[in-house]
């Protein structure tokens, strides 16, 4: 008799789904999860530097975490510069964070 083939678990939500039929989850607009926020950091920085406040804007409010993932597990480069700046409500924030996207994973340039 031959044993059943055993199938990969899909470790990220235990289930016995196959990893190679992961599907991307789409998430709405407002979503707090990981990857939403991660998605949303990667299209702002495709359209310019964004500031820690700006993603903060954006609803990542724990944007260095995220911008770490997307570099250590991700392959994106983004470079970070302190800079001091001025919330809208006149308060000064010195130390924070400007993020640039410098290079996509596999070396590609930013779109």
């Amino acid at each position: 008799m031959n044993a059943p083939e055993e199938k990969p678990l899909d470790r990220a939500n235990g289930s016995e789904a196959p990893s190679e039929n992961k599907v991307k989850a789409k998430f709405h607009a407002k979503s707090t999860h990981s990857q939403a926020q991660r998605d949303r950091i990667v299209a702002a920085l495709r359209v310019r530097p964004q500031t820690s406040y700006d993603l903060r804007r954006l609803g990542c409010y724990q944007a260095p975490a995220r911008v770490k993932e997307l570099r250590d597990r991700f392959g994106f480069v983004i470079e970070t510069v302190r800079i001091t700046l001025v919330d809208r409500d006149g308060y000064l924030h010195p130390r924070a964070a400007l993020y640039s996207l410098i290079a996509e994973p596999g070396g590609q340039q930013p779109q």
